[in-house]
């Protein structure tokens, strides 16, 4: 169809020169058809681009929003999980501020026996509120009340100055020299070799040590709450007057000087000039 052909003059404006184009004639035949198949064509083709391009650029839109959207639910979801979890954060404080009130109140009935001091806010009042805005006020706030709690032992004669064994007891025996009669014995004996380390029992100041009689070389230290210790029968002193001592702090060496039958140490507590049994306080 291609092969039939038509010649085609084209003449110019002015008609000096002319030049011959051979056309299928089918061509020209058929060129409005055919334009228009190619406008047509092209138009459709642009439209493609454009539907196609303008769809692909939906489509990203729309991953970017479902990725922008995911990243959001995310962090819903991890603000509501923090939530929870500060929820239960706050009610675990409670619970351990509500235990300590309970050992504070146990140790303030154990202190109010021995006649101390209770751990307690004067002339105080208000609401009482507990959120996580003051917690780290409540949390101060108790550290303040340890503290004070962990003053107030350390001044406290509890424990024990040797782990020796308990020869004598505090209160009435018989005479340990004759055998015969009754005396009131003001402290309790540990059995100890000559040497080992008395150490004292509670903060406090030595008001004396050296040699005093029926004691021998003894140390007494002045604590806190009219508490006073009495370590007695000491090979040496370590410790001068008036100097302010830890507890822990070695006092002297065991030792049998003074009237004693034997190296051990004789330890006294008293509160207020009045001699307690020193047992009671070997465990708080």
């Amino acid at each position: 169809m291609l092969k039939n052909k038509s010649s085609v003059r084209i003449v110019s404006t002015d008609g000096t020169s002319d030049k011959n184009l051979m056309v299928p004639t089918v061509l020209l035949k058929h060129w409005k058809k055919i334009g228009i198949s190619t406008l047509s064509f092209i138009f459709i083709l642009c439209g493609s681009i454009v539907y196609f391009a303008t769809i692909k650029k939906e489509q990203d839109i729309t991953n970017k929003y479902e990725a922008t959207l995911d990243e959001v639910r995310a962090m819903n979801r991890q603000l509501s999980s923090d939530q929870d979890e500060s929820a239960r954060d706050i009610h675990q404080v409670k619970q351990s501020f509500n235990k300590i009130d309970s050992t504070l109140e146990r140790i303030n009935a154990k202190m109010k026996k021995r006649g101390l001091k209770t751990i307690a806010l004067q002339n105080a009042g208000g609401p009482v509120e507990l959120d996580e805005e003051n917690i780290e006020l409540l949390s101060e706030f108790y550290a303040d009340a340890l503290k004070e709690l962990d003053r107030k032992l350390a001044g406290i004669p509890i424990g024990i100055p040797h782990p020796g064994k308990i020869t004598s007891k505090f209160g009435y025996r018989r005479n340990p020299f004759t055998n015969r009669g009754r005396e009131m014995h003001s402290g309790i004996d540990l059995k100890g070799r000559t040497g080992d380390p008395v150490k004292v029992t509670a903060n406090g100041k030595v008001i004396f040590a050296g040699y005093e009689g029926a004691y021998g070389n003894v140390v007494k230290v002045d604590h806190p709450n009219g508490f006073q210790t009495r370590y007695a029968h000491l090979s040496k002193t370590k410790v001068k007057k008036g100097q302010n001592i830890e507890v822990g702090t070695v006092v002297g060496l065991l030792g049998n000087t003074g009237r004693s039958t034997g190296s051990h140490l004789h330890y006294e507590i008293l509160q207020n000039n009045k001699k307690l049994n020193p047992e009671k306080y070997f465990n708080f």
